[in-house]
């Protein structure tokens, strides 16, 4: 039986503990593989993880957190379903620029609860990726310019609208959140 020598032995076992380790990455990090439409709500996803952004990478999104705890910015009640699912309410309670409606009553846990209730929609079956013409998008107006809201573009107009009212609301919270600080990316994006 041909033996390795002890040394050799430990370096590899190293080695294939710290693969295993960086496959599954940080804890906090880890996340559902989130389907194009589910009934199921994800506790934790991962937004835009194939950015085309040369220095920002994935955002790793607590879904459970934002869908079940006060974190609205009036520190009182759960966030809408419908903040960031816009399309899961009826066409009357749509704001502009939003105008497209699926459902015939907002979205809720409870709604999902019924067997023949509509599976909710991930952000990217609408809002496709930068370059990505295949479906006419929605255009808005940011920063005096007219731009498509494509998965990156709805992603921080959410994101930061609902942070910079929880930060008009708490100032204190700047420390946890990013709001529209260009240089809080890394509070919520993994680098490359």
């Amino acid at each position: 039986m041909k033996r390795f020598p002890v040394g050799l032995t430990f370096a590899l076992s190293v080695s294939a503990l710290f693969a295993v380790m960086a496959a599954a990455g940080p804890a906090s990090f880890r996340s559902q593989q989130t389907p194009k439409e589910s009934k199921e709500q994800p506790k934790k996803v991962k937004l835009d993880s194939d950015s085309l952004d040369d220095k920002w990478g994935e955002v790793a999104f607590d879904h459970e957190t934002h869908s079940v705890r006060k974190y609205n910015p009036d520190g009182a009640s759960v966030t809408p379903c419908t903040f960031c699912h816009h399309t899961d309410q009826p066409k009357d309670s749509l704001k502009a620029p939003r105008v497209t409606s699926e459902r015939s009553v907002a979205l809720t846990a409870d709604v999902l609860k019924d067997p023949a209730a509509t599976p909710v929609k991930t952000c990217r079956a609408c809002h496709l990726q930068a370059g990505d013409d295949s479906k006419e998008l929605p255009v808005v107006t940011k920063d005096g310019k007219r731009v498509k809201v494509d998965n990156e573009n709805a992603y921080h107009i959410n994101c930061f609208e609902c942070h910079d009212a929880a930060l008009k609301a708490k100032p204190d919270l700047a420390a946890k959140i990013s709001g529209s600080d260009p240089k809080g990316c890394g509070k919520c994006h993994l680098a490359k």
